[in-house]
């Protein structure tokens, strides 16, 4: 079964809510470094992959898991290892 069947494919965006829940910050406007092509971008314009436990979001230019998010009784388990950059401008920066 291929990735496209098995869960929906939004943009990071759709997943602001559930970034919400791990970072104080909106993280949609994080921009981030992906490992696999050193492309750099908002979090919001990753591809959303949405499973019933959570999400990996997808660089659009190589397709790499960049950002894997799944909820657990806990909390929440986060992998990054595909971001080789995460950052963050505080509001009013320039």
């Amino acid at each position: 079964m291929s990735r496209e069947s098995a869960c929906s494919s939004l943009d990071g965006n759709a997943a602001g809510g559930l970034l919400r829940e791990v970072f104080t910050f909106d993280a949609t406007m994080a921009r981030t470094t992906c490992a696999g092509c050193a492309g750099m971008m908002p979090m919001g314009e990753l591809r959303l992959y949405a499973i019933e436990l959570g999400a990996i979001l997808r660089c659009p230019s190589c397709d790499d898991a960049v950002i894997r998010i799944g909820r657990t009784p806990r909390g929440f388990w986060l992998d990054l290892r595909g971001a080789a950059t995460v950052v963050v401008v505080s509001p009013g920066a320039s």
